[in-house]
């Protein structure tokens, strides 16, 4: 029941990534070389459990990867998300977490910025609310020289390099968890698993 929940959330905020027509029209970008989203290594939150998809979710999402992972005990999980989009698809538009929870039956409550882990623009969340459960959700866009937590500079980047004819693809990160009233010391739990996480994108990024 909670990882069909979760799942849901997630795959409405993942019918996400992409550039906004006009630039696509233009030029086909070239495909990047892919990475594997499994061998992220994630030290700092301890064991996990490797969630599996369902199928119908993989279909609608269409990524080329993707992890789920869940961490902690079922008193206090800590639920991680990536999915690498490694081309994006022409007349497809960029969807932000700030609108697709609403869609599945969450209320926004507040939205957070944080002092980003790994340092540059703030890191972006919210704090929702379905009427059962508090959550804290952490997100970003991490590209292979750039990390976002807003779609629009994320759709102008995009859209630079589809004009420049360079690699598009990118990672949708989500770290999601209960929280009480005390936001902050939920985030701060979650801040290494979000250090590690970045860190291993970017590791993949530059592999050879």
């Amino acid at each position: 029941m909670e990882r069909t929940r979760a799942q849901i959330v997630i795959a409405a905020s993942l019918a996400l990534i992409a550039l906004a027509g006009n630039a696509l029209r233009a030029t086909e970008p070239r495909a990047s070389s892919g990475i594997r989203l499994a061998s992220v290594s994630t030290p700092a939150a301890g064991p996990y459990i490797e969630e599996p998809l369902e199928r119908d979710f993989l279909e609608t999402l269409r990524a080329r990867d993707v992890v789920f992972r869940v961490f902690g005990s079922d008193d206090e999980p800590v639920w991680l998300f990536l999915g690498y989009f490694d081309r994006q698809k022409e007349g497809s538009q960029v969807h932000s977490p700030r609108h697709c929870y609403p869609g599945s039956g969450w209320n926004i409550e507040a939205e957070p910025h944080w002092d980003s882990p790994w340092g540059g623009k703030p890191l972006h969340s919210l704090v929702v609310n379905d009427g059962v459960e508090r959550r804290l959700v952490v997100y970003w866009y991490q590209l292979r020289t750039a990390t976002e937590s807003d779609v629009l500079p994320l759709k102008v980047e995009m859209t630079r390099r589809a004009l420049l004819r360079q690699p598009q693809d990118v990672v949708f990160a989500s770290i999601s968890a209960p929280t009480g009233t005390d936001v902050r010391a939920t985030m701060e739990r979650l801040v290494p698993l979000a250090r590690d996480v970045h860190s291993e994108i970017d590791r993949l990024y530059r592999a050879p």
